[in-house]
Order: C-alpha cells, then structure tokens, then sequence
C-alpha cells in the first residue's frame, strides 16, 4: 500500500514537468495581423487592378480560423468622351470575412479559405463604373505560407465571384459600347502576396 501510494505521489508530483513542455510547443498562437498586395482581374469589364490590404485572422486551433481582409485596388479603365478617349482611374474596395482551414507542417502551411463580403466601387471624375456601388462578393481560394518564427509570408491564389446581379456598366467610364445589359454573376481570378506576425 505504501508503494502505490508513494508512487502517486511522485507521478503526481512529476507529470505537470513532463507535460509542460509538449504543451507550450503546440500552443496555438491565436492572432495574426498584417498587410498585402494583390492583383485582380474584373470580369465583364476586361481590367486588370492592383491594390494593397490589411489582413486579420484567429486561430481557433491549428487547422481552423477566422480569416478577414480589408483590400483597396485601383483599376484603369478608358473613358470616352465624344470622340476622344481617355484613361480613368477607379477604386474598388473590397470586404471579405470567412474561415479558413489547413494544415501546419514544420515551417510551411496550406489552408483553403472561403470568405463572404463586399466589393465597393468609387468613381472617377464624378461618374461611377457601375449603376450600382455595392455588391455581394464571394472568395474561395487556397493559401501558401512560410513561417519564420512569429513572421509569415503568405501566398494566396483564388478566385473572386462577384454577384452584380442587374448592375450595369456605365457607358461614360468606358469606351464604347459598355458591355451591354446585366452583367450577372461573374467569377474572376485573384493573385496575393503578403505578410503577417503571429501572437
């Protein structure tokens, strides 16, 4: 009886030690804050337009998180005025929150994401590229990252689907003709490169 007795003690007394640092090497860094780049290609209306973000995630554990982005591109698009045209430049924001799921592997990890948001169009010159500023946006994509200590670099590829619904193009930010009618649902590629620290 003494035996098994002075053997819970011990093991007692031992296995917090033991434990302690299995535990603290999987411990999930809960935050990730940082910035990044991204090119985007706007379907139906043929422009290519950069821009640069800010990027929020939470690890819930180490394969699942909450995975948002705030992004503003510049898009450059012909406008026509009579018979000349000429360039304009428009700004397009875009709000996306979602989760994002994956896997760690040593210093690199793959995840898959889908997000639901925005995507908001300003105007140029007082004219606006659509009838309509705001529409519903979808992202779903996968993500690339390298870990270098509490600094990731990440590199997301995917595609940006965007319900305009009957949003219209308008006809004097473009040179003629505007595409014509509704311009529906469409889907178009999104490339990103960026950085985030972990605490």
């Amino acid at each position: 009886m003494r035996r098994t007795v002075l053997l819970l003690i011990l093991a007692c007394g031992i296995s917090p030690q033991l434990f302690a640092q299995r535990y603290y090497e999987r411990e999930v860094l809960r935050y990730e804050v940082g910035a990044q780049s991204d090119i985007h290609y706007l379907n139906g209306l043929g422009e290519w337009g950069g821009g640069v973000g800010l990027r929020f995630n939470y690890n819930f554990n180490e394969h699942l998180a909450l995975d948002s982005e705030l992004v503003y591109r510049q898009h450059d698009l012909l406008a026509s005025s009579g018979t000349t045209t000429q360039s304009a430049t428009i700004g397009q924001t875009s709000g996306l929150f979602g989760v994002r799921a994956g896997q760690h592997a040593g210093d690199y990890g793959v995840f898959a994401h889908a997000r639901a948001g925005f995507l908001h169009f300003g105007t140029a010159n007082g004219v606006s590229l659509l009838n309509r500023g705001t529409v519903p946006a979808f992202n779903v994509g996968g993500t690339f990252e390298r870990y270098h200590g509490p600094v990731i670099l990440r590199f997301d590829l995917g595609e940006l689907i965007v319900a305009y619904g009957n949003a219209q193009a308008t006809a004097g930010l473009l040179g003629p003709p505007p595409p014509p009618g509704r311009l529906g649902t469409r889907a178009s590629p999104v490339v990103g490169l960026g950085f985030a620290v972990r605490f």
